[in-house]
């Protein structure tokens, strides 16, 4: 008898450790997750101290580290405009306008000079910084627009894309691009490309997104109609993709077989009758576009297309229609021929990035599937072989996630993730029936192309700062510029 009350004490101290476990652990993963408590810090180092604060400002694109082979560039911007008295480095408005004196306030838009470009309304500064042999971003230009940095491959080119307005009068009136700047001399001196950079892709240079195969050769997507009376009925659904063997010198349209896009009217067999489609949609949906060279002769596309529609009497559209058009590109006498076609429906693509191993990696969603993947590519067949999902904070509890940001390196991979868990209603009632939702921010990255994953501690979304694909140095800041007390140092992990 003493051993069987022995026994049931045991069983029912246990008990009492479960029930006290159980919700502590829950607690710990949704209160860690959405505080972003944790993580590793391999291989942590400054990389370099800037003098100002607004040097490392940071806003969702167009900002962060470039690091080449020749040098680390700082890009930082602030929503607000700046004196060009006592700012260090070239002043890049004066530049384009073609004299040194500061603008009126008073003065309109469009006006003369090198370039003759005229500046947006919105204010904005963007600040051009690169780190010294003495670990300090020493600021070498500012822009009183939006720009984007980008260089080729080898870092002996970098582009300067902005949002400067092009005169009316320009050389080239054909092309309306906002001015794109070159240096050829790391900063030292710019100039103004008169034609653009495959200024019939995007007309908007700092939303153009140039992808370089090597320090030659180089590609850009328009943007794809998304539907909508504002867009106009398309002229053709088969060009959009643009190439140049020589920097952009020299251009070229991809035309395809066959229409890039799938209409709404032809998804809507997909699924049931009657179903609710909303006005989100359009004609086309949302529409991602990719393309990967692998060779001198050898490329590829993806198109990839969704779509939402909701229960007749529902509040939301919550279930996703999805579908990607790829093609095969074969380059022959100098010209890019696409071969035809090929759909498949409930794919989708997030996110495709390659690096310089031949090795080309994607995020992908199934219709159907709860978590998102990550797969790598075939390519003698071009299918997508999964590797393992994205991870989240959240887990083990059943989430969903999206990206932020997805880079890659020699032998890395980096998600920049957007997470979010449903509260169960037995847990947190609430008064129109509709699960509490609790969303997270954080940043993984894996060694094993997707199959697993490690949390970094660096802050969600705007705390990662960028990822040296030579060396597997991802960069990061603490805080930003509205801190009481800003961190001005850039820091990095070593991830190899």
């Amino acid at each position: 008898m003493p051993r069987r009350q022995s026994l049931i004490k045991a069983l029912v101290i246990l008990a009492f450790v479960i029930a006290a476990v159980v919700p502590t652990g829950y607690l710990w993963i949704i209160v860690s997750a959405k505080l972003e408590l944790g993580g590793a810090s391999p291989g942590e180092a400054v990389v370099g101290t800037t003098s100002r604060v607004e040097q490392r400002a940071r806003q969702q694109y167009c900002t962060g580290v470039l690091a080449t082979p020749k040098n680390t560039w700082l890009v930082g911007r602030m929503d607000r405009a700046e004196k060009t008295e006592g700012q260090p480095g070239i002043d890049l408005d004066a530049l384009i306008r073609g004299n040194a004196a500061e603008q009126d306030d008073e003065e309109p838009s469009g006006f003369g000079g090198l370039f003759g470009g005229g500046l947006s309304s919105d204010p904005q500064t963007t600040y051009l910084s690169r780190l010294d042999d003495k670990g300090e971003f020493v600021q070498v230009a500012h822009l009183g627009e939006t720009a984007c940095l980008v260089a080729t491959p080898d870092g002996d080119t970098l582009y300067l894309l902005t949002g400067v307005n092009r005169p009316e009068d320009a050389q080239q009136a054909d092309i309306r691009q906002t001015v794109v700047l070159r240096s050829d001399d790391q900063g030292t001196s710019w100039a103004p490309l008169e034609q653009g950079l495959l200024a019939e892709a995007n007309d908007l240079a700092w939303s153009l997104e140039p992808y370089f195969f090597d320090n030659q050769q180089v590609w850009a997507w328009a943007s794809l109609p998304q539907s909508g009376s504002a867009y106009g009925e398309p002229e053709n659904l088969r060009g959009g993709l643009y190439y140049s063997p020589d920097q952009g010198a020299t251009r070229e349209a991809i035309i395809a077989s066959d229409d890039l896009l799938v209409s709404l009217d032809a998804i809507r067999s997909r699924a049931p009758e009657g179903v609710n489609w909303g006005d989100y949609n359009g004609e086309y949906g949302r529409i991602t576009s990719y393309v990967q060279q692998f060779d001198d002769q050898h490329a590829a596309i993806w198109v990839s297309q969704s779509f939402l529609y909701g229960e007749p009497d529902g509040k939301y559209l919550t279930t996703p229609v999805f579908v990607t058009s790829k093609a095969r590109l074969v380059r022959d006498g100098g010209q890019w021929q696409m071969e035809p076609l090929e759909r498949e429906y409930g794919l989708h693509l997030d996110e495709v990035v390659g690096n310089d191993d031949e090795r080309v990696i994607a995020v992908i969603e199934r219709e159907g599937d709860e978590a998102t993947q990550v797969a790598e590519l075939d390519r003698q067949t071009l299918t997508w072989q999964p590797r393992g999902s994205l991870p989240s904070p959240f887990w083990p509890l059943p989430s969903s996630t999206g990206l932020r940001g997805f880079s890659i390196g020699k032998g890395v991979l980096l998600a920049n993730t957007d997470s979010s868990y449903s509260v169960p209603l037995w847990l947190y009632p609430t008064a129109d029936g509709e699960p509490a939702t609790i969303s997270s921010d954080a940043v993984f990255y894996s060694r094993d192309w997707g199959r697993s994953w490690s949390r970094l501690a660096i802050e969600g979304y705007l705390g990662v700062q960028g990822l040296d694909p030579r060396t597997d140095r991802v960069f990061w800041a603490e805080g930003d510029w509205y801190d009481v007390n800003p961190d001005k140092r850039i820091h990095s992990y070593r991830l190899d």
